[in-house]
């Protein structure tokens, strides 16, 4: 059964990335820095990506896998600590989410955020970058090989590249999962759209 899962999400995984070459001509991902981004729509809605292998390390250094987030309703991001524009920009749109929920749902909402950088983005600098941020008890923030980072980031169609030591150039998007883990939502670029986010939020939690 467990070979029977992993063959099966290699070839969506595989799939994933046939039909995004099929969609665009491939070019280098943006630089965090600039304003502009191309589509981060998911290529498969639908699907879980509770589903994909491994194990993680959250910011308090618990191991966990991605399937041990089923059961809320999570807002996940791809970033990286080190990033100077875009990525502290996608976790305050992600933070005015947060606030802007009605308080009687604030606990049934999850935030999660995956480094790209897998060397250094370990979990106590991820620790430290929540403290900077003023990250509560709802955020996970996970770091994982590069190959985790690579699968996840295929089935979000987020693309990224490492520039340099420090440095990593990539498309910018937020998605907000159900309970299963299936993408209801997606949200491009660094244009905020906070109402459209919670009225996501909204409907997928007053579902029985």
């Amino acid at each position: 059964m467990i070979t029977l899962r992993r063959s099966s999400l290699l070839l969506l995984v595989v799939t994933a990335t046939v039909l995004s070459c099929h969609r665009r001509s491939v070019s280098a991902p943006i630089s965090c820095c600039s304003r502009d981004n191309e589509s981060a729509a998911p290529l498969l809605p639908g699907t879980s990506i509770y589903q994909l292998p491994g194990i993680w390390s959250d910011q308090h250094d618990h191991r966990l896998s991605l399937n041990q987030l089923k059961g809320k309703v999570r807002v996940v991001a791809m970033i990286f600590t080190h990033c100077g524009y875009a990525c502290p920009r996608l976790v305050q749109d992600i933070k005015q989410i947060e606030v802007s929920l009605p308080a009687g749902s604030k606990d049934r909402v999850g935030y999660v955020l995956v480094s790209f950088d897998s060397q250094k983005d370990i979990p106590s600098q991820l620790s430290r970058f929540a403290s900077q941020q003023g990250l509560g008890n709802h955020w996970e923030l996970l770091h994982g090989d590069a190959g985790q980072v690579r699968e996840l980031s295929m089935l979000l169609n987020i693309r990224y590249q490492q520039l340099g030591e420090s440095n990593f150039s990539h498309t910018n998007g937020i998605f907000i999962l159900d309970a299963t883990g299936a993408i209801a939502r997606s949200i491009d670029g660094l244009d905020p759209q906070t109402s459209v986010a919670v009225n996501t939020i909204n409907q997928l939690l007053a579902k029985p």
